[in-house]
C-alpha cells in the first residue's frame, strides 16, 4: 500500500522519441524526489512511500494502488482538469463509503491555475502555499512546479553566464516546496487509516482493473434548460364517433399516432428534448391554460401537441382556440398527420381544415417566415418556423408554429 498516489495528465509520447525527450519527465523526476524524501521521513521503502503511473504500469496495478493510498497527490493543471482519466480518479478517491475510508488530498500547482476555474468537486482544495519559506513559496504560487522544475533543467543545460548561481538557487527553491509537501504527506498519511480500500469502498464500484465504469468528476453537467409539454388529445373513452381506438389509451398521454410499436408521442418528444440539453416535463393541459393567463414571466417555453381529431370535440376546440387568440410568444403547436393510419389519410383534408380553423394565428404567423428568437426562460432561444417533417411524405408531421429550439 503506498503511502501517497501521484495523479498527473499524461502528455503522449511519440514514438520516435527516447527517454530525455518525454514530456512527462518532469512529473517523474518530481515523484523521485518526493517519494525520496517521504521515505527517509516515514522510515519507509520507496515501494511504500509512493506510487506514479509510468509508461507499460499495468492498469490494475495503478488502479490498486490508487484504490490503496493514504495520501492523494494530484498535480493542478489546465491539461489536468480536462482529462478524463485524472477526473475519474478524483472520483474514485472522493467517494469512499465515509470520510475516513478516503485519503487526504494534497494538490501540487503544477502550472498556474485560478481557484475561479476550479471544477465544481474542486472548489475547496485549493492548492496551499508554504509559509516560512519567503521567495521559494512566491515562484511556487505565482509560476507553479513544473516551471520552477524547467528552470531548473534549462539553467543546469545552459548556465547564465552573468547569474552563475541562479541554477542552485532555484533548484533550492524546488527542494524548499518538495520538503514542505514531504512532511504534509507524511503528517497527514499519519492520520489516516492503514487498511486497504477496495473497489467496494467507491460510490459506483468498478470493477478491480479499470476506472471505465466512474464518472469524470471534472466534467460539470451541461446547464438543462426546461421545457415543457402538454398533449391535446382524446383518450380511448372519449374518441369521435367511429374514430378507431387503437391509438389511444386510458390517459391523454397514451396517444400514439404511429402505433403501439413506436409508443406515446409525449415519450419521443422527452427523448428528443433531452437529446437537445433540455429537461422536459409533461404537464395537463389546465396547468397550460393557468399560466396562459399568468402575467408574469414563464419558466420555461411550452409546447402544446395537438391530435386533430380531438378538434372534433367542441369543448377541445374551444380550448385550442383561447390558446391560439392568447398567442404567448413563448409557445409553440405540433401536430401531425400519421400516414400508416388509413383513417387519417382518409381524412386528412378535413383534419388539417379543423388545426387551420382552430389555430388561425398560429398558422398565419408561422407563414410569414423568419423572425427574431424568442426569449425562452432561462438559457433557451425559440426561432419561429413552418415546416413538415417526418419519416418521409407518409407520416408528415405538422408544425403550425413550430420551433428551433437552442439550449444555452
Amino acid at each position: 500500500m503506498p503511502m501517497f498516489f501521484m495523479s498527473y495528465a499524461r502528455v503522449p509520447v511519440p514514438r520516435h522519441r527516447d527517454a530525455s525527450q518525454d514530456p512527462n519527465r518532469l512529473v517523474f523526476q518530481f515523484f523521485d524526489e518526493l517519494c525520496g524524501k517521504v521515505a527517509r521521513r516515514a522510515r519507509v521503502t520507496r515501494e511504500e512511500a509512493g506510487f506514479v503511473e509510468r509508461p507499460g504500469t499495468p492498469g490494475e496495478k495503478s488502479v490498486q494502488a490508487l484504490l490503496d493510498c493514504q495520501v492523494f497527490v494530484p498535480l493542478y493543471s489546465k491539461r489536468y482538469f480536462s482529462n478524463p482519466q485524472c477526473g475519474r480518479q478524483w472520483t474514485a478517491v472522493t467517494q469512499g463509503a465515509t470520510p475516513e475510508d478516503r485519503p487526504s488530498i494534497v494538490p501540487v500547482l503544477w502550472t498556474p491555475y485560478s481557484p475561479t476555474s476550479l471544477p465544481k468537486k474542486v472548489k475547496e482544495q485549493y492548492p496551499q502555499v508554504p509559509d516560512g519559506i519567503g521567495e521559494a513559496a512566491e515562484n511556487y504560487a505565482s509560476m507553479g512546479l513544473h516551471r520552477l522544475l524547467d528552470q531548473v533543467l534549462d539553467l543546469s543545460e545552459r548556465p547564465d553566464p552573468e547569474d552563475e548561481g541562479a541554477a542552485d538557487r532555484v533548484s533550492a527553491q524546488v527542494a524548499q516546496v518538495t520538503d514542505w509537501l514531504a512532511q504534509r504527506i507524511v503528517d497527514l498519511a499519519a492520520t489516516r487509516p492503514t487498511r486497504p480500500r477496495t473497489a467496494g469502498g467507491v460510490g459506483r464500484t468498478p470493477q478491480p482493473e479499470t476506472l471505465a465504469g466512474l464518472d469524470d468528476a471534472f466534467a460539470d453537467p451541461p446547464f438543462a434548460s426546461p421545457l415543457h409539454i402538454t398533449v391535446l388529445a382524446p383518450t380511448e373513452e372519449g374518441l369521435p364517433v367511429g374514430r378507431d381506438s387503437a391509438r389511444y389509451g386510458p390517459r391523454v398521454d397514451d396517444w400514439r399516432p404511429y402505433g403501439p410499436a413506436v409508443g406515446p408521442l409525449v415519450e419521443l418528444l422527452e427523448a428528443l428534448a433531452r437529446n437537445l440539453g433540455f429537461e422536459p416535463t409533461v404537464k395537463p393541459f389546465d396547468k397550460f391554460q393557468t399560466e396562459l393567463r399568468d402575467t408574469e414571466l414563464p419558466t420555461a417555453p411550452w409546447i402544446l401537441v395537438v391530435d386533430p381529431w380531438a378538434l372534433e370535440n367542441s369543448q377541445m376546440a374551444r380550448e385550442a382556440r383561447e390558446f391560439d387568440r392568447a398567442r404567448r410568444p413563448w409557445t409553440a403547436v405540433l401536430s401531425t398527420l400519421a400516414g400508416d393510419d388509413l383513417q387519417t389519410k382518409e381524412q386528412s383534408d378535413r383534419l388539417r381544415g379543423l388545426l387551420a380553423a382552430n389555430f388561425p394565428r398560429f398558422i398565419s404567423e408561422g407563414r410569414v417566415g423568419s423572425r427574431k428568437p424568442y426569449g425562452a426562460g432561462r438559457g433557451g432561444c425559440l426561432h419561429p418556423v413552418v415546416r413538415r417533417t417526418g419519416r418521409g411524405n407518409q407520416d408528415p408531421v405538422l408544425a403550425v408554429h413550430s420551433l428551433t429550439i437552442t439550449p444555452g
